[in-house]
């Protein structure tokens, strides 16, 4: 359930809607550029040619929290991974970093290892 307020990752189940009013709300939907497969963002593409799906439901929420991980890494926002590994000034996107970063969304359907080489491939422009 998570969606992007003011480009911040929030679980919306969680969040009552008198909270965000007037915040700007991404969803999946917003991600995209239009309506056709080329207008994917580089992580609805990256998904897809990681086969990094999990049920309808928790995809949407992976995808929008991975997006919101890469501009938290962009603005080097810190994370556990981070400190653990003393890199606080440009902390690395390694797959234990995009392994953190992503331990919020939790799902049966287990494709996390594709979701990883996933988040990594966008970052790394198409490229696993």
């Amino acid at each position: 359930c998570t969606v992007l307020v003011d480009g911040r990752r929030v679980n919306s189940c969680l969040t009552l809607a008198a909270v965000v009013e007037g915040a700007e709300i991404t969803t999946i939907e917003g991600l995209a550029h239009g309506d056709t497969p080329a207008d994917l963002s580089p992580l609805q593409a990256a998904f897809l040619e990681h086969d990094a799906f999990q049920c309808g439901y928790c995809t949407p929420g992976q995808i929008c929290s991975a997006t919101a991980l890469l501009e938290e890494h962009r603005h080097n926002t810190l994370s556990t991974v981070s400190f653990e590994t003393g890199n606080l000034t440009a902390p690395e996107l390694t797959d234990n970093e995009i392994r953190e970063r992503m331990s919020g969304n939790i799902c049966r359907c287990a494709a996390y290892p594709n979701i990883v080489a996933a988040v990594r491939a966008a970052y790394n422009g198409g490229r696993a």
